[in-house]
């Protein structure tokens, strides 16, 4: 058990991805509940959301791993250093910052819901 934790330790982002497979495996009687005559792999429009959900949370682990092993350096630099370069922000660059990410992870969800279908 604690050699998996310190894999864990060390690979956070990779955390989310059985976490993903358990979102898909607990969505199973959630559909059921909601839509007696769903099919498990129903593309209706709740499993839309459920896929697009555990699709992002796959590529935002991947691309968290990935910029790891391609730039570390910069990766680092989000871990450590970006919470103080933030806190010197005006409260206005804050909240644009902040707008601009919200909205961009909305944005690729709803692309990626499109994209189940």
């Amino acid at each position: 058990m604690e050699p998996i934790k310190r894999f864990f330790k060390k690979h956070h982002a990779l955390l989310t991805i059985p976490a993903a497979i358990l979102l898909f495996i607990l969505s199973i009687p959630l559909l059921r509940w909601f839509d007696p005559t769903a099919a498990v792999f129903d593309a209706g429009i709740f499993q839309i959301m459920i896929m697009s959900l555990i699709q992002l949370i796959v590529f935002l682990a991947i691309a968290w791993i990935m910029l790891g092993i391609v730039f570390g350096k910069h990766r680092d630099y989000l871990i450590t250093t970006m919470k103080i370069d933030f806190d010197k922000l005006k409260p206005w660059e804050r909240i644009r910052l902040t707008y601009c990410i919200f909205f961009l992870l909305v944005a690729l969800l709803a692309y990626m819901a499109k994209t189940v279908a």
